[in-house]
């Protein structure tokens, strides 16, 4: 049986756990972000140097070990870390740093020096054991993605890569071009990070003004943009409780085809190939 998200719209955590003074207050957004229905949580070893794989921990352990099953978790390993043992290890170390006993999606954070097919044999030994549900991708255009699905076919994978996550927000639409077609030839799901463009966004001017049209956050008119894309999952970052709940809201939005030719107005999508926009 197919790996699939559950959840259209879930948690980032980038960026969390770089200062011990936010440290309770991200706790407690994650065990909010997980008491308000988020079946979705991603992180990674690099996340402050695998701390914020702690603070997850930690939420984890304050709701209850009955929630986990209820959770996917989306993990990363280093391409430092990315050989066949190191991916092993790096997996292992993330799973005590959070105790959660497997992670559900793991992906290679982005392309390093040790061959694909190392990787694969790590992420597949990894899956047998009952250690990952699944394996994936980060920040791969899509000649890197032909060239992995290349890689898992020599290997003789069993499985399926389920998932590359990449910066896909309205002002960042380059993926559009070739990226998400073949994602969606495919099977291959998009998780878009930084989906409200790290923040840029929110002072847009002219979303702001859409927004108000449909009654809607900014964050949100964003958040149902991306959703339109069949494939697509997003993963908003944010430690505010009333945020959280917005964007949470937004999975179950659909726009009129009148907003999206406006947002295509304001932000025009791409005519061309552009390098992969990576943050």
């Amino acid at each position: 049986m197919s790996f699939t998200f559950d959840s259209r719209i879930g948690l980032g955590t980038w960026q969390m756990g770089e200062n011990s003074r936010s440290e309770s207050q991200e706790i407690a957004a994650i065990e909010a972000a997980i008491g308000m229905g988020y079946q979705l949580i991603d992180t990674a070893e690099m996340y402050a140097s695998g701390h914020v794989e702690t603070l997850i921990g930690k939420a984890l352990k304050h709701v209850g070990a009955s929630t986990r099953e209820a959770l996917q978790i989306v993990s990363k390993v280093l391409p430092s870390h990315a050989s066949t043992k190191g991916t092993i290890a790096a997996c292992e170390a993330s799973i005590g740093r959070m105790g959660c006993e497997y992670i559900d999606c793991y992906l290679l954070h982005w392309q390093g020096s040790y061959s694909y097919e190392s990787t694969l044999e790590g992420m597949i030994a990894l899956q047998e054991r009952g250690l990952i549900r699944s394996y994936g991708i980060s920040n791969f255009d899509a000649p890197d993605v032909r060239d992995w699905l290349a890689a898992e076919q020599r290997v003789g994978s069993p499985y399926q890569t389920m998932c590359n996550q990449v910066y896909y927000a309205l002002n960042a639409r380059g993926i559009e071009y070739d990226l998400i077609p073949l994602l969606q030839e495919k099977g291959i799901s998009l998780m878009a990070y930084s989906p409200l463009g790290a923040g840029e966004l929110m002072r847009n001017p002219q979303l702001i003004a859409i927004a108000k049209e449909v009654n809607l956050t900014p964050a949100q008119l964003a958040l149902a943009w991306i959703m339109r894309v069949s494939n697509a999952v997003a993963i908003p970052k944010t430690v505010n409780h009333t945020r959280l709940e917005e964007n949470l809201a937004a999975e179950d939005l659909v726009l009129e085809a009148g907003i999206l030719a406006k947002l295509d107005r304001a932000f025009p999508p791409p005519l061309q190939k552009k390098p992969l926009m990576v943050i």
